[in-house]
């Protein structure tokens, strides 16, 4: 049986901005596949090729499939531009004996993402959601079509370790435009607990390495589930598996999305405003046994349901389920 070959058409950089270094389609959907083993892969950045030839990708792509054919073609177009492939070019490659195709939408939280994303749906064999699974469903036109997951992790970058963890608490992620960010960091500082901080993607962010180096490192990890601006909705961020992964202990504020995966005060630490936050970081810095197993049945968990292994093996069941052995 062939290995099935993916081609990831994907951004290069975060927002498609050469100013915000490298996106995370780089390790979440390029690197988590390559190290499962499971095919080949192949790459086309639709916003380099704008930027080095001052023209849309879809020709190019168009020629790049008939050169290579693939087997799928991943995509994960960017809400807010005008460089992503088109969907009738996508509808072209699929016809025929053309590959599969799998759109990705990491924001179907408000009815303004799940419009954009039903404008490729028809175009695409399967619509993956991996941010708000509570908001879709009553809006799309084919349910059937679309298939909820988390984000996928790269193992050779989160993975836990036996070192020790000299920070007690880190949360790395941009808070300009997060209110709530802002007020549970303040909350914290104020109760005297020292948090390890760094910016997001376009907020001088660390490498991937450094940063999963830091998660390794922590023994609680902060995450905050509400979109940009407080919109009144949660979602499952991609630092969830990444923590969890890595060992740490995670704390999130309690919400519908990460429990469709993770269980509260199993796998992580669920709270609801700051005071809260604030009386449990400081129990579970005082609690090193009970911090330590609910890290570690996180961690277990992801390990076996979350992985990057566990993945892709649903998203190719779900599109080429002839190519898994």
């Amino acid at each position: 049986m062939a290995e099935p070959n993916i081609l990831f058409v994907c951004e290069k950089w975060a927002e498609c901005d050469p100013t915000h270094g490298l996106s995370n389609a780089h390790h979440n959907f390029i690197g988590s596949y390559r190290a499962t083993g499971l095919g080949a892969a192949q790459t086309f950045f639709y916003d380099e090729h704008v930027v080095q030839t001052g023209t849309l990708c879809d020709e190019a792509l168009v020629n790049l499939v008939g050169a290579t054919r693939p087997d799928l073609i991943f995509v994960t177009p960017v809400r807010g531009t005008d460089v992503n492939p088109a969907p009738l070019t996508l509808a072209l490659l699929r016809s025929g004996n053309g590959p599969k195709i799998v759109m990705l939408n990491g924001d179907t939280y408000d009815d303004a993402g799940v419009r954009w994303t039903e404008s490729f749906a028809p175009a695409v064999d399967a619509v993956v959601v991996q941010d708000c699974y509570s908001h879709f469903p009553a809006r799309v036109a084919d349910r059937a079509k679309y298939l909820t997951a988390w984000t996928p992790q790269d193992p050779t970058l989160y993975f836990a370790s036996d070192d020790e963890r000299p920070i007690d608490v880190s949360f790395i992620g941009s808070i300009a435009n997060y209110p709530d960010r802002q007020r549970a960091l303040a909350a914290l500082a104020a109760a005297g607990i020292d948090v390890a901080r760094g910016g997001g993607q376009a907020e001088g962010a660390l490498s991937m390495e450094d940063y999963a180096g830091v998660l390794r490192k922590s023994k609680i990890v902060l995450n905050f589930a509400k979109p940009v601006f407080e919109y009144p909705v949660f979602q499952c961020k991609g630092r969830t598996i990444e923590a969890t992964l890595s060992g740490a202990l995670l704390f999130e504020q309690a919400n519908p999305e990460t429990a469709h995966w993770l269980t509260p005060d199993v796998h992580y630490v669920a709270f609801t405003d700051e005071r809260d936050l604030v009386t449990k970081v400081a129990h579970f810095l005082r609690d090193d046994a009970q911090r330590q197993a609910i890290a570690r049945a996180g961690r277990l968990h992801a390990a076996q349901n979350l992985s990057a292994d566990v993945y892709w093996r649903r998203i190719l069941s779900a599109v080429l389920p002839e190519k898994l052995s």
